[in-house]
């Protein structure tokens, strides 16, 4: 899709340490390898819906790789200079494991939704995240990317798990950082620290490797190395704030209008990289993800106003 950049299917591979507890203390988690996605266990709990997927089971993944596209808008903190809150609104696909093996998904789809909030500090270059949700989502009929119903067909379907962002005011733990004129830092990498417990549904949709359904403590890590500005997703001039050469579906899907009209402080955000699953290092008490994401929290690119 002409939005939707397959190249960044690619282009995370390998990111295993962006971990942190609700401290400002780092510490890694224990990587998850070989498990399964298990669609079957849908057909099980919805026969009628998804009789389809019975006996359809994805072994052997290590990381599930996505693309997308974002939305951010930023809005300066009255008599704070430099300091911005933002809010982030995300679609993707999730078609591919271990970087480019196709997914056996039944004919259907995998996607997901995000949507967080967050403060920016271009004086010190990093963001925090105060607060946000990943969702993932299953549907057997191919919707994604056709209409701006069901936020561009990515929240169709039957929602399968559910993180929720921790706000740790810590870019290490729960941000990223920008650089002076508030742009993304190149390929950079946005942390983000759930809270347990992670929502499963069915509760066996992951399995490890041995076939065994993940407890609450499991984190799914989300991260993104190819976040930037889509300029062809923002206005094409601004005699004619309107024209976006990008699905206007998508749009509309992620900015709540056909037609919004691109300020200093608001654009689109093309992404690619890929889910991956741990163990949280604090049994019962956090449950870590992980995002490089949508450049959501990557929220003062390069048209902040003060530039």
């Amino acid at each position: 899709m002409k939005s939707l950049k397959t190249k960044t299917y690619l282009s995370a591979l390998g990111l295993a340490t962006v971990l942190a507890t609700l401290s400002t203390q780092a510490s890694a988690g224990v990587d998850v390898t070989n498990w399964q996605l298990n669609l079957n266990a849908l057909s099980t709990t919805y026969p009628t819906t998804y009789a389809s997927l019975a006996n359809v089971v994805t072994t052997g993944i290590n990381n599930l790789s996505f693309n997308g596209e974002s939305y951010v808008v930023n809005t300066p903190v009255t008599n704070q200079p430099g300091i911005y809150t933002s809010t982030d609104v995300g679609v993707f696909n999730v078609i591919q494991k271990n970087g480019g093996v196709p997914l056996a998904l039944g004919g259907g789809q995998l996607t997901a939704y995000f949507q967080a909030t967050d403060l920016t500090n271009i004086n010190t270059g990093a963001f925090t995240f105060t607060s946000g949700t990943l969702a993932i989502y299953y549907n057997s009929a191919l919707v994604y990317g056709t209409t701006a119903a069901n936020n561009y067909g990515a929240t169709a379907g039957t929602q399968i798990a559910t993180f929720n962002i921790a706000n740790t005011g810590n870019p290490n733990t729960g941000g990223g950082f920008v650089n002076p004129n508030g742009t993304p830092q190149a390929n950079g990498t946005v942390t983000i620290t759930g809270q347990a417990p992670t929502t499963l549904t069915p509760s066996n949709i992951f399995l490890d490797s041995n076939g065994n359904p993940f407890n609450q403590n499991i984190l799914l890590s989300f991260v993104t190395s190819n976040a930037s500005e889509d300029l062809s997703a923002n206005p094409n001039t601004a005699s004619n704030p309107n024209q976006y050469s990008i699905d206007p579906n998508l749009v509309l899907a992620l900015t709540g209008t056909a037609g919004t009209t691109n300020t200093q402080t608001s654009y689109f955000i093309t992404n690619g990289g890929q889910f991956k699953l741990q163990y949280a290092p604090e049994p019962m008490t956090i449950a870590l993800f992980g995002v490089g994401l949508l450049a959501m929290g990557l929220t003062l690119r390069r048209r902040v106003g003060l530039y």
